[in-house]
């Protein structure tokens, strides 16, 4: 079987998508069922994103203009047997079958959601996007079953045609090669919680905030740390994360740390009293997934698809309930809570389920009964 993979994006890639790439595309490059895999990449992507593949192509910067006459000419070239677009987008192949995947929740369910009005508008036009490819599309990948189901449910794609594959998760940097080198503070000798992840208002991260002064007297040594950055655009929305956190306190608890390495997430997750998932719209929630897989304790949101990934391994709140989520931050910090090795090690066997081998193998499934769909 022959693959065209067409990473059709504006340019950009987030960090989510840049791991499925470098963790997928080598194990759908060639050998085995599929024997030949073409990569299609944006015009000007980093080279560095691009060190070792092999058959790559990219289009002219304007295609988009002519309904991408160039790359659907070039991708009609190759004949493949099916084309597989990850990003949730259309490209006319013509009889050509076609796969897309829906991994991005924030513009199909709160594409305003707190956002500046730009970000807002780009958000619904994701959506309708992504909504055209997955009627359009042979078949589509859903990375969740709450995936699913809201494609079949809200948007009336029918359920034979739409497979489920979850993301894997890398494995763990060792121990050893797990370093902190935040300049922000030094927290090797201070208790703390982590959490990660772009800071938009989908995070929910004003749970955290509140929750903490409810949780934490000024006395309490803890410390939570906030790794990740603000998307483009988005900036006025940590300024304001930052001034609630004035106003209620708690400033001094923060440290937002910025873009971390992987050696300072690693080291983060093994040092970490527990791992805190307050995010309102996620379609696979690929870094709590990492937290299980060092060990983190969880404490999550009830918003679906959390417990669909967490099952027994974390403990739950109700989104924008500070009161609940301060409880659960209180018995997780507990040191006595006598189930707290098990929930431990329940987080750890939970995120075996989850590799990306077995996200390979499905995929791979899924780009074969589009083939066989094709052919009737």
């Amino acid at each position: 079987m022959k693959v065209a993979v067409v990473n059709l994006t504006s340019g950009g890639f987030s960090g989510g998508y840049r791991k499925y790439l470098q963790h997928m595309m080598p194990l759908l490059n060639g050998g085995g069922i599929i024997e030949r895999a073409d990569h299609f990449f944006p015009p000007k992507t980093e080279t560095k994103l691009l060190e070792g593949w092999s058959h790559l192509h990219s289009w002219p910067s304007r295609d988009s203009w002519t309904g991408w006459r160039t790359l659907r000419s070039s991708i009609c070239a190759l004949s493949p047997d099916v084309v597989f677009i990850p990003t949730g987008h259309w490209v006319n192949c013509g009889p050509i079958p076609t796969v897309v995947m829906v991994r991005n929740m924030e513009p199909l369910l709160a594409p305003f959601g707190g956002n500046p009005l730009a970000e807002g508008l780009k958000n619904i036009a994701r959506a309708r996007s992504a909504r055209k490819a997955c009627r359009k599309a042979t078949r589509v990948i859903a990375v969740s079953q709450f995936v699913r189901e809201f494609l079949e449910s809200r948007w009336g794609i029918p359920g034979s045609k739409v497979g489920l594959v979850y993301h894997g998760i890398e494995s763990p940097v060792p121990r050893e090669e797990a370093s902190w080198n935040g300049a922000a503070e030094n927290l090797q000798e201070k208790p703390f919680l982590f959490t990660a992840g772009s800071i938009r208002p989908a995070r929910g991260l004003e749970d955290l905030l509140r929750a903490s002064a409810l949780a934490f007297t000024d006395t309490d040594p803890w410390r939570i740390v906030v790794g990740g950055i603000c998307d483009p655009g988005l900036e006025s929305h940590q300024g304001n994360l930052k001034k609630l956190a004035e106003k209620l306190g708690v400033s001094s608890r923060f440290v937002w740390a910025g873009k971390l390495t992987a050696s300072e997430m690693a080291w983060c997750f093994y040092n970490a009293e527990g791992f805190v998932v307050t995010s309102r719209a996620e379609a696979c929630p690929n870094l709590a997934l990492e937290a299980m897989n060092y060990g983190c304790r969880v404490v999550s949101t009830r918003q679906p698809p959390m417990p669909e990934f967490f099952g027994d391994a974390a403990l739950y709140y109700a989104p924008t309930n500070a009161p609940e989520l301060a409880d659960k931050l209180s018995a997780l910090l507990k040191k006595a809570l006598p189930e707290d090795r098990e929930r431990r090690l329940m987080a750890e066997q939970r995120a075996r389920e989850f590799t990306w081998e077995i996200t390979a193998r499905k995929t791979v499934e899924e780009l074969q009964r589009a083939v066989g769909t094709a052919r009737g």
